[in-house]
C-alpha cells in the first residue's frame, strides 16, 4: 500500500471460528439435523458437515492493525439480512428497510466471497512516519484487508452503487434445485461492457432472487459453481450432492 496505516490498540477479542458464508442464510440448505454438504475447494475434501464447521476459517476477522469489531460489524448485516430473506422466501414483500437490508447483505456476501481462498495471505503494509522515524514493514491478513476492501479495491463493483432498490425485484422457483457459495451473488450484463442489468442469488435450493431484467434460461448451479473461489453448498439430499456423493 502506499500509505502507512498506523497499529491501534485492538481493543475487540477475535472470534476463532469466523464463517466466510453466513450461517444463518446456509440453514435453508440444513436438513432436520443441521448438516449440509459442503465442498471446500481449498482442503479439497467434500462431505456432510454441521452449520457450525461450514465455511469456518478461524481467526478471518482477527484485526490487527485496524480497530473495527469485524464481527459484531458483519453480525448486524447478517441478522437484517437473514431476517429480509425468510420474508422473501415465504412470499413476503420487502418494504424500503428491508430492501437496504438485502442490498447491504448482498455487498457483504459479494466481499467477503472476493477473499474466500485467501485466508492465509498476507498483504505487505507500511507502518509509522516514513519521514520523522519509526516506520516499519509489516504483514495485513484477512480482517484488515476486510475492513479496508474499500479503500484497498476502488474499482471493485459495489451493489449499493447501481440503485438496485429501484429496480424490479421478484423471486423465482426453481425446483431442480440450487446450489449456493461464496461466489453465489452472480452480475448479469446483456452484452460484454453494457453495464449490470440484473442479479441472481439463492436464497434458498428451491427459491431465487432476480434484481433487474429477467434471466435467460441458464444453469445457475454450474454458473454459481464457477464463480465460487472455495466453498460450495447444498442440501445432503439436493441432486448435485447426490451426483457429487455417487461418483
Amino acid at each position: 500500500m502506499a500509505s502507512a496505516v498506523s497499529k491501534p490498540e485492538n481493543q475487540y477479542m477475535a472470534v476463532k471460528r469466523a464463517h466466510m458464508v453466513t450461517r444463518g442464510y446456509l440453514q435453508a440448505w440444513s436438513n432436520d439435523h443441521g448438516l449440509v454438504y459442503v465442498w471446500d475447494g481449498e482442503a479439497r475434501i467434500s462431505g456432510v458437515r454441521s452449520l457450525g464447521d461450514a465455511t469456518v476459517v478461524r481467526y478471518a476477522y482477527r484485526t490487527e492493525h485496524t480497530n473495527l469489531d469485524l464481527e459484531a460489524h458483519f453480525a448486524g448485516i447478517e441478522g437484517r439480512g437473514t431476517a429480509a430473506m425468510r420474508n422473501l422466501i415465504g412470499g413476503g414483500a420487502l418494504n424500503a428497510e428491508g430492501r437496504e437490508a438485502m442490498i447491504e447483505f448482498l455487498d457483504m456476501h459479494l466481499e467477503r466471497g472476493r477473499y474466500a481462498d485467501q485466508a492465509s495471505v498476507k498483504m505487505p503494509v507500511g507502518l509509522g512516519d516514513l519521514f520523522h522515524g519509526g516506520f516499519q514493514m509489516s504483514a495485513m491478513g484477512l480482517g484488515d484487508r476486510l475492513t479496508l476492501s474499500k479503500d484497498i479495491n476502488t474499482n471493485a463493483l459495489r451493489i449499493s452503487d447501481l440503485h438496485v432498490g429501484r429496480w424490479p425485484w421478484r423471486v423465482a422457483d426453481v425446483r431442480s434445485g440450487l446450489i449456493t457459495g461464496d461466489g453465489a451473488v452472480l452480475l448479469w450484463e446483456e452484452t460484454k461492457g453494457s453495464g449490470i442489468s440484473s442479479i441472481s442469488f439463492p436464497l434458498s435450493p428451491t427459491r431465487l432472487l432476480i434484481l433487474g431484467d429477467p434471466l435467460p434460461n441458464v444453469p445457475i448451479n454450474a454458473l454459481v459453481a464457477n464463480n465460487c473461489r472455495r466453498w460450495l453448498i447444498d442440501h445432503v439430499e439436493g441432486s448435485v450432492a447426490r451426483s457429487m456423493s455417487s461418483g
